[in-house]
């Protein structure tokens, strides 16, 4: 019998209590997808639905496990407006994004196999051809694949007025020694490293590794999160508040890892992305770019830090759980000036202004990331997250062992499981699935009435019980645990664009709703309580697969990406759900 290194018992713990602490009860082999993703996008922090909605792993998969994007280190959904060419979103975000791309291959096995990269060598001839076609390509493969791979597609072709810096990853990863990677395997990974060059633009890079069980540990050991070392020139103390000057070298390193990496965990609570070279950002990059007798300080707005404790000696602070809630475009203009070679090295010895205040209250702390944005363009939603009613969520969910995370990572720093954590996201696309009736609008377009006044209003009324925000989270959760089941993949095994419209569907199922008109979830989400009804659940999945099967065969040009973010196949799929309903009613 073989025996078992320091590093495998090591690593046989740690995902052992990934699985009983983020996700109990799951399958073992999708977990360690999960796991191998979290820990391969380190120092990347992304949310536990970003994380899932990455695994595409399964029938027609074309060898690929999970698939992840992210521009200007933000990690992007299908449905992102830097997608999409004519958007303000893609005309504003200035010259050579940072394109990021994640192919990943968990394997949950203690060996290697070369069948796994001969597998993309194959379907990554179909999939990286800018010119396919998706409905041509889902006769090939699944829509999750067609979908998520297409971000890539889509991306190259928004972005090339850009001339994005393109970045590869084609990461194997197992349980397996290093050790025992062959020559061979090797020589097929290599080959799949040459074909992804040829498909994408000159200058991209591409790089493919495993990273097996040594790998994994070192990975798992290195801590991305720990406490900000900060020195200041000059430094003013007051009451749980600081206030100074850093140079720009100790600025830099004070947001970097130790693999020279921005924090992401720094930005968890700013609430605006990286915007690109836009033209804020680029009166920053050539300040920094330029050397005059003009302090970078003098022509910068600074930085402010919040920490949940903050102490240190003379002109050095230490901060414990730093975060940046004001100053993320800043960091990364200058992070990116001097990784590009741009920055001058004067301005190295320039300072930038930093506050660092105190607190672990959370009303405090969403006072100050409010009032420190209040006056730059931010996603709307995201100010919304800082308001008395998302509290008022956020504590009632609580109590009932629901963790709604307003901030970004929350409760998963306090140990809390994945099952058990919900964004604002995710409540925002239950709300408009039940409430407004548009799981089309959930699967495609939930940011688009987010981002609005009106729609956000919409979506969370200052008037409605609160319990009805619970029920949603119940309702949807549940849906999610029915469509990994085995049963429902028999039925129709398309979980990410099935799952808005089956929570909608046992909703009008439940409620024997033979007319729209007199559906109101505000009046009685009482009556939708948990654990719902399995027949229920069934029949809603059984009625969507054959309308989608009958609205297929009525356009066959449409994707089913397409379809399923359509209001007409929405409207479709009600009209047989009402009639069902219907008929239940009069057979009973």
């Amino acid at each position: 019998m073989a025996s078992v290194s320091p590093e495998q018992m090591v690593l046989e713990a740690l995902f052992n209590h990934f699985l009983s602490t983020e996700y109990p009860g799951e399958d073992t082999d999708y977990v360690f997808e999960l796991y191998s993703a979290s820990q391969i996008l380190k120092p990347r922090i992304i949310s536990p639905d970003e994380l899932a909605e990455g695994i595409i792993d399964g029938k027609k998969d074309g060898g690929i496990d999970s698939f992840y994007v992210f521009i200007n280190g933000v990690c992007i959904s299908p449905d992102d407006p830097l997608l999409t060419t004519d958007s303000e979103m893609a005309k504003r975000i200035g010259p050579h994004p940072h394109l990021e791309i994640f192919l990943i291959q968990s394997k949950n096995r203690t060996n290697w196999n070369e069948s796994t990269w001969e597998h993309l060598l194959s379907s990554l001839t179909s999939l990286l051809d800018l010119s396919a076609d998706d409905v041509a390509l889902e006769k090939s493969f699944s829509p999750a694949v067609v979908e998520r791979t297409g971000m890539l597609r889509r991306a190259v072709r928004s972005l090339a007025l850009k001339f994005p810096d393109i970045d590869f990853k084609l990461v194997y990863v197992t349980r397996a020694p290093e050790e025992n990677i062959t020559d061979s395997i090797i020589m097929k990974a290599t080959q799949v490293e040459d074909l992804v060059k040829s498909r994408l633009t000159k200058g991209a890079k591409v790089s493919a590794t495993h990273i097996g069980v040594e790998g994994l540990y070192l990975i798992a050991g290195t801590d991305y999160t720990k406490p900000g070392r900060l020195t200041f020139r000059q430094l003013i103390r007051e009451k749980d508040s600081y206030l100074g000057i850093v140079s720009l070298e100790d600025y830099l390193k004070f947001v970097r890892s130790e693999n020279d990496e921005l924090r992401d965990d720094l930005f968890d609570s700013n609430v605006r992305d990286y915007e690109g070279d836009n033209q804020v950002n680029e009166a920053i990059r050539a300040t920094l770019d330029s050397e005059d007798e003009a302090e970078f300080w003098w022509l910068n707005n600074g930085v402010t830090i919040l920490g949940t404790e903050v102490d240190g000696p003379q002109q050095e602070l230490v901060i414990k759980q730093p975060l940046i809630v004001n100053g993320l475009q800043t960091t990364h203009v200058l992070d990116r000036a001097q990784k590009e070679g741009t920055l001058h090295p004067s301005r190295l010895n320039n300072g930038i202004v930093v506050r660092v205040i105190q607190s672990d209250d959370e009303e405090t702390r969403d006072k100050i990331i409010a009032g420190t944005n209040r006056q730059t363009r931010v996603p709307a939603f995201a100010l919304y997250a800082t308001q008395h009613l998302q509290r008022d969520i956020e504590r009632f969910l609580l109590v009932h062992d629901w963790y709604y995370e307003r901030r970004k990572n929350r409760y998963k720093n306090q140990g809390k499981p994945a099952k058990r954590r919900i964004t604002i996201n995710l409540l925002a696309q239950a709300m408009i699935t039940l409430m407004l009736k548009q799981p089309d609008a959930a699967r495609a377009r939930p940011s688009t009435l987010l981002n609005r006044k009106d729609g956000y209003e919409s979506i969370f009324p200052e008037d409605l019980n609160v319990q009805a925000y619970r029920t949603a989270v119940e309702v949807i959760k549940a849906t999610d645990e029915y469509l990994r089941s085995a049963e429902a993949k028999k039925i129709f095994d398309d979980y990410l664009n099935a799952r808005f419209y089956v929570a909608a569907g046992y909703e009008l199922l439940k409620l024997k709703i033979t007319n729209l008109e007199n559906l109101h979830f505000d009046k009685s989400y009482h009556l939708l309580g948990v654990p719902l009804d399995p027949a229920i659940l069934k029949k809603s999945l059984m009625v969507l697969k054959a309308t989608a099967e009958r609205y297929q065969r009525k356009f066959p040009g449409l994707s089913r990406d397409s379809l399923f973010k359509s209001a007409e196949f929405r409207d479709e799929y009600f009209k047989a759900l009402m009639k069902s309903a219907k008929s239940d009613i009069t057979s009973a």
